[in-house]
Formats: structure tokens, sequence, C-alpha cells
């Protein structure tokens, strides 16, 4: 199945990433990540829980209206993703897709969430459904954006 070989899961991890991350910098977000060819992609920025720093990952994701929806099932032999931890502990982050940065607030889904959407996620990418059976750990997240307050523009009257 796509992406669950473990060397494929090496080359995601060490190969595909870090070159998504890469181009994105580099074209300012202009340029899509080369791994949007194959699945939908975005890069999620999100401070660390321990370091503080910005943290960007590339994340597959399906989209409900405004909102990402972003999975993470655990590959076999793999320690658990640090995005996961990071997001959860940050509750936000910064999403960038097609050219546009958008801050976001993160929540995490329950069970019956996770239940209903997991198709679709398995759809995008299908190595999710055997790391998963492997595992039988996943975490799902629905990234919705921030909106501005626009009446703090208006003058008082």
């Amino acid at each position: 199945m796509r992406g669950s070989s473990p060397i494929l899961v090496w080359a995601v991890k060490h190969i595909v990433s870090p070159i998504d991350r890469f181009v994105m910098k580099v074209g300012r977000g202009r340029i899509p990540p080369p791994s949007s060819l194959v699945v939908p992609t975005l890069l999620l920025t999100v401070k660390g829980r321990r370091s503080g720093l910005e943290r960007t990952t590339p994340l597959v994701f399906v989209r409900d209206g405004e909102r990402f929806l972003v999975a993470n099932a655990r590959p076999a032999g793999e320690r658990r993703n640090p995005w996961v931890f990071n997001l959860r502990a940050a509750g936000h982050g910064r999403v960038q897709f097609r050219g546009r940065s958008t801050s976001v607030n993160a929540r995490e889904l329950d069970q019956d969430e996770i239940d209903d959407w997991w198709p679709d996620m398995i759809g995008v990418w299908p190595a999710f459904a055997v790391h998963y059976a492997n595992t039988g750990e996943r975490t799902m997240f629905s990234l919705e954006p921030i909106r501005q307050n626009s009446d703090s523009s208006a003058s008082p009257g």
C-alpha cells in the first residue's frame, strides 16, 4: 500500500518532508511542495512544546469547507510524531497552503469524529490504514482559520 513499507516511511521522513519544507521556505509558500503532486499537502507550523521554536511539518489533509483535517497514524517501529504533541500543547498554529499563510486554531477530534473522517483520510493516504492496523494509534485534528475581528478597525462614533 502506498507509503506503508518501512523504506517508504523512511523516505517520506528523511527525503520528501525536508524537500517539501525547503521548497516552501525558498518559494515563500508560493511554490507548492513537491509531495502535493501526489497527495494534498499543507505545511503546519507550531511552536515546540519544549523548545519554544517553530517547527514546520508537511501534512496530508482533507478539506472540509474552510477547515483542514490532518491525521497521524504512527508507523510500526517509529516514535510518536512530535507535531501531534506540539499541536496538542499549543492549540493553534499556522498553515501554508496554495501560497497563503493562515493562522488556525486546532481541535483534536473525538473518536466518533475520527471514525466519520477516517475513510476520507485513508482515501487520500492509504498507508494510514496499514499504520493504524499495526499500532492501533491514530490522531486527527481540525485546523480552523482564525477570523480577525473587523470591528477593531472601526473608529469610535
